[in-house]
């Protein structure tokens, strides 16, 4: 046992020991991520999916799960689920070209083709200056490829007197080539730290699609 406890121990020091951490600048960084952005989802076919969960008194309330099947510009089918209260709902949509957009309830029956966007939300966010703000990134050896994990951490000062300051902390890992692998964000309150969400996306670059048409069951035509 001792000697499976020390073989273990090793190897934990020589993994911790293959990470490099260093901080970078704001401009490092938002340079990295603007060239992951448009490299990755430029890289066709290719799939993003997104997981995000509210939570509250430590308890996922809600969960948001999208799939984005990207075959090419302008061409990409999406499937949004939402699950809360016990209730699950489901949106589609399909994008066929530029200006031919469709959307679903169920996947069968659609609407289209739009120029917009199935979901017409307007979000409008105030830009918010944080009180403090670090960046770093880590350099390792995963399976013999190198790896890069960028990490941008933030806390904001409260929106009203008396409540309590907010932080928000993303986490991206790169490949060798600059592209995403994943970005796991977190969100919450402090003092004491509370996390109030969570949100993971990952990519698959050169994946298998099937092609993007435009669907033929339309609702309009009943």
């Amino acid at each position: 046992m001792k000697i499976l406890l020390s073989i273990i121990a090793i190897f934990l020091f020589l993994s911790s020991s293959n990470a490099q951490t260093q901080t970078i600048s704001k401009d490092e960084y938002e340079k990295v991520m603007q060239f992951a952005v448009s490299k990755t989802n430029a890289d066709y076919p290719v799939i993003l999916k997104a997981v995000v969960n509210n939570i509250k008194n430590g308890k996922t309330i809600s969960t948001k799960t999208s799939a984005v099947e990207n075959e090419a510009q302008g061409r990409s089918r999406q499937k949004t689920t939402v699950f809360e209260n016990g209730k699950e709902t489901n949106k589609y949509q399909i994008n066929a070209g530029f200006g031919s957009v469709y959307c679903s309830d169920d996947g069968i029956k659609w609407e289209g083709p739009s120029e917009y966007e199935c979901d017409r939300m307007v979000r409008l966010y105030a830009p918010r200056v944080p009180e403090s703000a670090e960046y770093s990134v880590t350099t390792k050896s995963v399976k013999g490829k190198q790896i890069k994990i960028y990490r941008i951490y933030l806390v904001f000062a409260p929106f009203i007197e008396g409540k309590k300051k907010t932080f928000r902390e993303s986490v991206s890992t790169i490949d060798s080539r600059g592209f995403f692998i994943t970005v796991e964000g977190t969100e919450g309150t402090l003092d004491p730290r509370t996390v109030t969400l969570t949100r993971k996306q990952s990519w698959i670059t050169k994946a298998k699609i099937k092609p993007v048409v435009a669907p033929t069951k339309l609702a309009t035509n009943e």
